[in-house]
């Protein structure tokens, strides 16, 4: 959707990314084109990444903010990385090149997005038997212009639900309880490249985030020990691919005694540690699962296992459920980044649809937006 209009800014940024290049060539800049286009790559695949150029998110102040924030951020923890790595010579001016793209694209991307949107609706084809719910939701955007149509062959159509995943980022639970469960079987068969050099990636960072984090390892195990004594770390039974059990790793933050699974917030409210309640304020009590990304039973990315308890509730109570079982589980996600913890039967139903949109999206671009959006959720605390 909006194809076109998405390759026409991303050229505007393109030529802006130039004429910023050649006024800091002629005034501050004194480096070499190599190391600037270097730099430059850098900014645009971030940006392009968190480009947020989603319907649900366009209203949203954080889908500028947090493009900003993030694109600044990562540009300059990886220049600075590279540059150690082959000797660059970084400096302010370098710097200042850098904010001034960001403030250009954050402020002129979503203005220019809105106004041509507004003005060149798209069109989605819906069957005349749709539930209600998702055609007024549907009906209450802007940018888009639902049509009723008379044909039998949209719900077995893959397009059909990527677009209304889409426009919604989820796909709705009276949408996906219907659905042909080899819809996602015959879409992930095809992704077989992706699923593999996102298995590449996704070791190479896992690997990359153990080595950044492993003085916090160290850091908050201490602090553990001393204050809250043994164990430093909590075992956990949770539900990974294709429905096989692994045990999930965590610091532990709460009072040694029994797990309540029927009330949870309860739980932890009742027994937490105040050193418990910092850390996953943060959610830097999931750094262990760092160890089950190694080992190969969790993601980085993917759909939150489960404990067996409501695995086999929602498995139960949820058509197509187990079908977010066809990824690896993972520490973060895109139902993690959209949407709350869930408590509930229903609100995992409605979770269950955010998996299901990085089902229906699986691909590298999904991976890495998943990855940046978690920035988001723990930037505002999310819950």
């Amino acid at each position: 959707m909006f194809k076109k209009l998405r390759f026409s800014i991303f050229i505007i940024d393109i030529i802006f990314l130039c004429v910023i290049y050649l006024i800091a060539q002629k005034t501050l800049y004194n480096g070499s084109l190599a190391s600037f286009l270097l730099y430059a790559s850098l900014l645009l695949l971030f940006y392009i990444s968190l480009r947020g150029y989603d319907f649900h998110r366009i209203h949203s102040p954080r889908w500028t903010m947090t493009s900003f924030s993030v694109a600044l951020f990562l540009s300059l923890f990886f220049n600075t990385l590279l540059a150690l790595i082959f000797q660059f010579t970084l400096n302010m001016d370098t710097w200042g090149v850098i904010l001034y793209f960001l403030i250009f694209v954050n402020l002129f991307n979503p203005s220019f997005f809105r106004f041509i949107a507004g003005n060149h609706k798209d069109s989605i084809e819906l069957p005349q038997d749709i539930d209600r719910t998702i055609l007024e939701r549907l009906s209450e955007l802007e940018f888009l212009e639902p049509i009723l149509v008379q044909d039998n062959t949209l719900r077995k159509n893959l397009v059909f639900y990527q677009k209304v995943s889409s426009c919604l980022g989820e796909c709705p639970k009276e949408l996906y309880e219907k659905m042909d469960e080899k819809i996602f079987e015959d879409y992930l068969s095809t992704k077989k490249f992706s699923h593999f050099l996102i298995q590449i990636i996704d070791l190479i960072l896992t690997i990359i985030f153990f080595i950044i984090s492993s003085p916090f390892f160290l850091l908050f195990s201490i602090c553990l020990l001393v204050f809250q004594g043994r164990p430093v770390f909590y075992k956990q039974t949770r539900i990974g691919k294709g429905g096989k059990s692994f045990i999930l790793y965590k610091f532990r933050t709460l009072k040694q005694g029994e797990a309540k699974v029927t009330d949870i917030e309860k739980d932890h409210m009742e027994r937490s540690t105040a050193i418990g309640k910092f850390l996953r304020s943060l959610r830097l009590d999931e750094l262990p699962q760092l160890i089950n990304c190694i080992k190969g039973d969790m993601s980085l990315v993917g759909p939150r296992p489960e404990m067996p308890y409501f695995h086999e509730l929602c498995k139960q109570e949820i058509p197509n459920y187990t079908k977010r079982l066809l990824v690896k589980p993972g520490i973060t996600g895109w139902a993690q980044t959209m949407y709350k913890r869930s408590d509930t039967l229903e609100e995992y139903r409605i979770k269950t649809g955010y998996d299901f949109y990085f089902l229906l999206h699986y691909s590298i671009g999904t991976y890495f937006k998943s990855l940046l959006y978690t920035l988001d959720t723990l930037v505002y605390r999310k819950e």
